[in-house]
């Protein structure tokens, strides 16, 4: 069989199968027509889209990676890149499943903090990558007449990802960061929200929420108005100091670059 006995179609379905472990005597037969024996220049082919994907893996999950030690990351790796072959056209976006993946698979859900690592990691990324947005500033705040403040929403930068972690994730992370040794893993701990967000100078950025601030920052993230802000942050506080309490929080997250607009019209 040659390679002209091959449509087009048929041959990359077979070409893509050999490249995820199949071989395929038929497709060595059909591109046998070099000097390199076509079952090397096969294997060549197969090894580097492996280590290239790999390579994606590494460079997108490093902490992950050194956290898990190299004889665990290869078989991360390899179930992964079976499990989840290719199908985007940027290596960016090859990992997104992975999380989800160490979540469900035998070898790696027993250890939750995995698929929290992993996630954290890949909402670092999609901070850092996020488009670009204006900064909103505290004086276009404090000129908005006051009977449009029940109404006004805040729209986050669009850098803007919260993760929740209940297994050290971000501890792990940090930890490994500054060249430590990782906390031993202690089981599921009280949820603590992180804001992650991408600053004026490029540089991604990520810190904890408080109880408190966690759920008025929810509250924005989901388009609630002022009027709403304040309803929440009365049930828990005193009437009379909600409006200073949510403005401290504006002014806070306004000055650390996370909110990009002041909405005060409906539709906005």
């Amino acid at each position: 069989m040659s390679v002209i006995d091959l449509d087009l179609a048929q041959l990359q379905r077979q070409f893509i199968a050999h490249l995820r472990g199949n071989t395929d005597k038929d497709l060595e037969q059909a591109v046998d027509v070099g000097r390199l024996p076509a079952a090397t220049g096969l294997r060549i082919y197969a090894n580097a889209y492996g280590a290239r994907l790999r390579e994606a893996l590494e460079n997108d999950h490093p902490v992950l990676g050194a956290y898990l030690g190299d004889e665990l990351w290869e078989a991360l790796c390899k179930g992964y890149i079976n499990a989840h072959p290719s199908r985007v056209r940027s290596l960016r976006d090859f990992g997104n499943a992975l999380p989800a993946f160490l979540a469900e698979t035998e070898q790696f859900r027993r250890h939750p903090q995995l698929a929290e690592l992993a996630r954290f990691e890949r909402l670092l990324l999609d901070s850092f990558d996020a488009a670009d947005d204006p900064r909103a500033n505290w004086t276009q705040l404090q000129v908005i007449p006051p009977e449009q403040w029940p109404a006004m929403r805040v729209r986050l930068h669009r850098s803007v990802r919260v993760h929740r972690a209940r297994h050290g994730s971000v501890a792990i992370w940090q930890a490994i960061k500054a060249d430590q040794d990782p906390p031993a893993y202690a089981g599921i701990e009280d949820a603590v929200d992180w804001v992650l967000w991408r600053d004026e100078d490029g540089v991604g950025r990520f810190r904890s929420l408080e109880h408190d601030s966690s759920a008025a920052f929810d509250c924005c993230r989901h388009s609630g108005s002022f009027a709403e802000l304040c309803e929440l942050m009365a049930i828990t506080h005193p009437v009379e100091g909600v409006p200073a309490r949510v403005l401290g929080y504006l002014q806070d997250w306004c000055a650390a670059g996370l909110i990009a607009a002041w909405n005060t019209r409906p539709e906005a």
